[in-house]
């Protein structure tokens, strides 16, 4: 694997541990892997500190290099922390205060794409330089793909969420505005500008995500009345039908992902655990002269 390619391969690494901090969103009924809370806090917060490319390119981009080394480190501490009350270690697992949803949105969604625009200039450095692999590209273009349809399930389950509270407040006061429903109409307008950015952001045009995307976006134009629900349907079969056709988008790029992603990273280990070796081995060799 070129140089290039094993820093590109370490930066989509740190951002999948940014992107699956999504999942801690949904309210689900089994509990949360552990071990992978684990694996991505021990990513998330070390990776900035150990001699990694990520860190490197930190080092090297003054200013501005230490302006999203403190945002990296404000995320760890928010999510990965002993102090975070968004995600705790407890006795029977990991416990998520899904009422700071939005806080998980709002942070993980802006940090994702500036980690994004990190590994666009590593590709067009590696292309202008001629040592753009292709099974980098198709990397980068998997990791995309699976990064928007996590994004979208995410925050489509969650504006779905707080949609119905919305509604449910609004029923409990006869129609009027009161403090309970302006402040889930403040989250809304903030999952919404999220989704945007999730929308700016992307290169991938397939139709399984244009369809994905326009269902979602539909949607919530018909949430706030600027588009009529198709006749003869409510609410919950718009959701469930942006639901199909997110889930189509999902199980399509996970598996592309997935089939790009781990042989590389599966390479980068064994590349570094080979450079270990070989400084190991010369560090040894002086040793003894």
């Amino acid at each position: 694997m070129e140089t290039i390619s094993r820093v590109i391969v370490s930066l989509v690494y740190y951002n999948s541990l940014v992107r699956d901090t999504l999942e801690y969103t949904i309210n689900r009924k089994d509990p949360f892997d552990v071990r992978y809370y684990d694996y991505k806090r021990n990513g998330i917060v070390n990776e900035i500190k150990l001699n990694t490319p990520l860190k490197v390119f930190l080092d090297q981009n003054g200013d501005k290099g230490n302006e999203l080394r403190k945002k990296l480190e404000d995320y760890g501490n928010e999510f990965y922390s002993d102090t975070s009350t968004v995600i705790k270690k407890a006795s029977d697992g990991l416990r998520v205060d899904h009422a700071q949803n939005v806080k998980i949105f709002e942070q993980t969604i802006p940090l994702h794409e500036e980690l994004t625009q990190v590994i666009r200039l590593h590709v067009n450095y590696a292309r202008q330089n001629n040592t753009l692999e292709d099974k980098i590209v198709k990397l980068v273009e998997a990791d995309e793909r699976f990064y928007r349809a996590v994004a979208l399930m995410t925050l489509a389950g969650e504006i779905e969420r707080q949609f119905g509270e919305f509604n449910k407040a609004m029923r409990e006061s006869k129609g009027q505005p009161t403090p309970a429903s302006n402040f889930i109409q403040n989250d809304l307008n903030t999952l919404v500008k999220c989704l945007a950015t999730v929308r700016q952001g992307a290169t991938c045009k397939d139709e399984l995500y244009t369809d994905a995307l326009d269902a979602v976006f539909h949607s919530v134009e018909m949430m706030n009345g600027r588009r009529d629900l198709p006749k003869g349907k409510t609410f919950a079969d718009v959701f469930n039908e942006v639901n199909i056709k997110i889930g189509a988008f999902v199980r399509d790029s996970e598996a592309i992902w997935r089939e790009n992603y781990t042989p590389l990273l599966n390479e980068l280990i064994s590349d570094n655990q080979k450079a270990r070796e070989a400084a190991q081995a010369k560090a040894d060799e002086k040793v003894s002269a």
